[in-house]
């Protein structure tokens, strides 16, 4: 019998929290070859290929996921705080709490949902395919992707990483002046779970220095690659490329590996030259 989706995706899950992105990889493939037409599971293979610094794979990935997305009832996705404790009811043989059929867009689950930080499957897609683009430096083609996962976020959290990686999308591509009035347009009054990209948009408003953002002497390694990227694509943006390279070669030499801003921050250098 074959799995059904969700267990490759738990599998693939429980591997990039071992930091094995090749084995999820490996799972994932699996999972399409049995179920080619489960867009799930080309949106995860997809971001897991931009961990392994695949763009172009990633791209294709993601295409073929939002072709999947067609006339397909939008549904809530969970993180790593909800995913390990399905992950051991799935081991130990108990009912699954999360997975065993989607969970709907609905007026009740987003208010009982309201403390967790979540995205939903079709942003989640259009998010990453955006991040792909950006990465591969097609900044109006990542803007353009952003722009459609607007259409699909269902809470402050993923609204404000959105807007956060559109205004870099659209300032990198030289429109400024869409940047500044995507910022006019957006409310600070949110309700936050995880205040990374909230802290960064205060910063690009001026409500925030960018020292006051991120300290180099004591940043760990996490803070580096979320609020390290933002501080030094905002150098380089605003023509300081001397000081948006030493914060990228630090996230690269002390941040985590695997996280969104150490890979940005890598393909930066590569196009500086570094």
């Amino acid at each position: 019998m074959t799995p059904e989706p969700y267990r490759y995706m738990l599998v693939a899950k429980l591997h990039s929290y071992l930091r094995d992105h090749d084995a999820a990889l490996r799972v994932l493939s699996d999972g399409i070859a049995a179920h080619p037409d489960e867009p799930h599971l080309y949106r995860h293979r997809g971001h897991f290929r931009v961990s392994a610094r695949d763009f172009a794979g990633a791209l294709a990935d993601f295409e073929l996921a939002v072709a999947r997305l067609e006339g397909r009832d939008d549904e809530i996705e969970y993180y790593q705080a909800e995913l390990v404790p399905e992950m051991e009811r799935t081991i130990l043989g108990e009912p699954s709490a999360l997975l065993e059929r989607p969970t709907p867009i609905t007026d009740e689950n987003l208010e009982r949902l309201k403390d967790v930080y979540k995205g939903t499957l079709k942003s989640s897609t259009w998010y990453h395919y955006g991040l792909a683009h950006y990465l591969s430096g097609q900044f109006d083609e990542a803007a353009e992707r952003y722009r459609t996962t607007l259409e699909h976020c269902v809470d402050d959290d993923m609204t404000v990483a959105t807007v956060d990686w559109l205004f870099m999308s659209l300032r990198r591509a030289g429109r400024a002046d869409e940047a500044r009035e995507l910022l006019d347009g957006t409310s600070l009054d949110m309700h936050i779970n995880e205040p990374s990209y909230y802290r960064r948009m205060k910063m690009y408003k001026g409500e925030l220095t960018p020292d006051a953002l991120l300290d180099l002497e004591t940043a760990d390694r996490r803070t580096l690659a979320t609020q390290g990227y933002g501080v030094g694509n905002w150098h380089l943006t605003n023509g300081d490329e001397d000081r948006a390279r030493e914060v990228f070669e630090r996230i690269v030499a002390e941040g985590d590996r695997f996280a969104f801003g150490t890979i940005a921050a890598e393909t930066d250098l590569k196009r500086m030259g570094s």
